[in-house]
């Protein structure tokens, strides 16, 4: 027993030493906020660099359409208290990629040595969730029952609801972000532009009743989003 404790407080003491002496630019996290023609989103990530140029990351992105709620409503609702909305359009995204990074160009002689601007490009995949949605919609068989006399003025009837899910959802999609950013010491700011074949629709596109679409969500072939962000390493 008292072997394997210094065993492990040596291991530990390796592992610390080696985080101190490990190279700040192999760790790096980002935070980001985006807008499509649909949606906007948030988006925090991780990247780990192999070499100054060449990494892996990981990013997970929360999106929510313009007519819904607020994508911090929808956040911190309960799933105890959370009912389905028709306007109310979220997703979540786990996107894992490459990270492809180029030398900063430094712009005049008073900028420091490796700060300037870089350009940076990120291929990899989106796992969205969730896939399949349901909605409550008015019972179409109720209403087809209704008799209203012409002329008789308006009425208001309470009409019963039916949960329908969607089906053939969607939850792998492609995204290729490229990102111009300005270095300023271990971070840096940065204007990126993603191009993919993700919707937030496709979790309630295809909810039928009679065979017929409840909704008319735009169809695209490609999203393009538009953001702003910053990256740190550490």
């Amino acid at each position: 027993m008292k072997q394997l404790l210094l065993l492990m407080s040596l291991l530990g003491c390796t592992l610390n030493m080696k985080a101190q002496n490990e190279e700040p630019w192999r760790n790096n996290g980002h935070f980001e906020i985006g807008f499509s023609a649909d949606a906007w989103n948030l988006e925090i990530g991780y990247a780990r660099m192999f070499t100054r140029w060449l990494g892996i990351g990981a990013s997970l992105q929360m999106d929510n359409d313009y007519s819904g709620k607020s994508l911090v409503d929808f956040l911190v609702e309960s799933a105890d208290s959370y009912d389905y909305d028709n306007d109310d359009i979220g997703r979540v995204s786990l996107t894992p990629s490459f990270v492809f990074r180029t030398p900063a160009l430094r712009l005049s002689k008073k900028t420091e040595p490796g700060d300037g601007l870089l350009l940076q490009v990120e291929p990899g995949v989106m796992l969205s969730i969730p896939v399949n949605e349901s909605e409550d919609i008015p019972d179409p068989d109720y209403i087809s029952q209704i008799h209203v006399e012409p002329g008789s003025g308006i009425h208001a009837f309470r009409i019963p609801t039916i949960r329908i899910k969607n089906t053939d959802g969607k939850w792998l999609y492609w995204r290729v972000k490229t990102s111009l950013g300005y270095k300023i010491g271990q971070g840096f700011l940065y204007v990126a532009y993603n191009i993919s074949n993700y919707s937030i629709y496709d979790s309630r596109r295809n909810i039928m009743i009679n065979g017929n679409r409840v909704h008319d969500f735009p169809e695209r072939r490609f999203t393009g989003t538009l953001s702003i962000g910053a990256n740190f390493s550490f």
